[in-house]
């Protein structure tokens, strides 16, 4: 049923329901309450009302199963999706308590039991409405809150790193001089990007990504694209080469440095790190969105997967390309990390 509610002209189906939701819901809503109260008005506009009441429910059904086939494709809201599992059954409550307040006018019923009823139904009313603007408030939030508090870009440090040696990846000032839509390089988790030839294609526009020109677009980046694979892969085959100051990769402290054991820190879901052929790579956000599935990340966090990614994908550019995107740069000294075991089916490919 996913497929039937996932896109409509190639678009997803879920910003069309739940805008017609969050405004059919809300307005039913407040038009039973105002019926409860006014009864004048009661014979011209009640039968409308339950009308609205239905579709209403039917558009709430809609937004369940549009937003879970949307969460398939980029990732699950939690909040989101919790208050819209909870407005699909509040929405039809809503409905059964309006369409018994409106048989109960309509027959000789004690006035008490009307009453009742005109009660429950104005509880509901409030119930769902607050409820209605908690989920779009949350869907808002989902969607924007980390676009719009991000900044766009960071001005690059300019004092030297007192823990940075001679010849540790491209400088600040280098990036600095590359600063225009013609001429345009940026840092982006610790590594350093030529956008140059990819100012006129981007699809977000070109001022995006001219207002990281020759400055740190890492919170820029994340904010947009944070946990999505494609991003990365196309960042990757624009790669100068690291940056030189840790101050611009937001997984790293300005004093820190890539160690065995600084990976061994890494070593969860939530938090991997992973040397392969003697690079270190911060994995966290592709661990969702590897091909293979999560298990087969999650088994060389915090370990030396060298030997477990050539097995897979030795020779292959495609996995170089996406792996070039994490990286963080070169683990100092020689690993002493264990080797990690990974088991992969024959089926599974990048």
């Amino acid at each position: 049923m996913d497929k039937f509610f996932d896109t409509i002209g190639g678009l997803p189906l879920h910003p069309l329901t739940v805008h017609a939701a969050s405004v059919l819901i809300p307005l039913s809503a407040l038009a039973l309450l105002i019926l409860v109260f006014v009864p004048r008005w009661r014979k011209a506009y009640f039968p409308l009302t339950i009308g609205a009441l239905a579709v209403s429910v039917g558009l709430s059904f809609a937004a369940k199963q549009s937003g879970e086939a949307l969460a398939a494709r980029v990732g699950n809201p939690v909040s989101h999706q919790e208050l819209g599992d909870i407005l699909f059954p509040a929405s039809i409550g809503l409905f059964f308590l309006g369409l018994a307040f409106f048989l109960l006018t309509r027959t000789e019923k004690p006035k008490w039991t009307v009453q009742l009823a005109g009660g429950l139904a104005s509880a509901a009313v409030v119930g769902v409405v607050v409820l209605s603007v908690l989920v779009g408030h949350s869907g808002a939030e989902a969607t924007w809150a980390d676009r719009i508090s991000s900044n766009q870009a960071d001005e690059l440090p300019t004092e030297p790193d007192p823990n940075a040696s001679a010849g540790n990846g491209i400088t600040a000032e280098e990036v600095m001089l590359h600063s225009t839509v013609t001429d345009c390089w940026s840092v982006v988790n610790g590594n350093v990007y030529d956008l140059t030839s990819y100012v006129s294609t981007h699809k977000g526009g070109a001022g995006v990504i001219e207002a990281i020109c020759g400055k740190d677009g890492t919170k820029a980046f994340s904010g947009q694209h944070n946990g999505e694979a494609k991003p990365q892969t196309d960042l990757s085959a624009l790669l100068v080469g690291p940056f030189g100051a840790a101050a611009g990769n937001p997984g790293l402290s300005p004093t820190a440095t890539l160690t065995s054991e600084e990976v061994l820190k890494h070593s969860t879901g939530q938090d991997c790190w992973s040397v392969i052929n003697g690079e270190v790579y911060d994995l966290t956000s592709y661990v969702s969105e590897h091909p293979g599935g999560a298990d087969l990340i999650n088994a060389i966090c915090g370990k030396d997967g060298s030997a477990a990614f050539s097995g897979e994908h030795s020779g292959q550019q495609k996995p170089e390309n996406i792996l070039a995107a994490f990286a963080l740069g070169p683990l100092a000294g020689t690993s002493t990390l264990p080797e990690a075991q990974v088991q992969y089916e024959e089926e599974d490919d990048d």
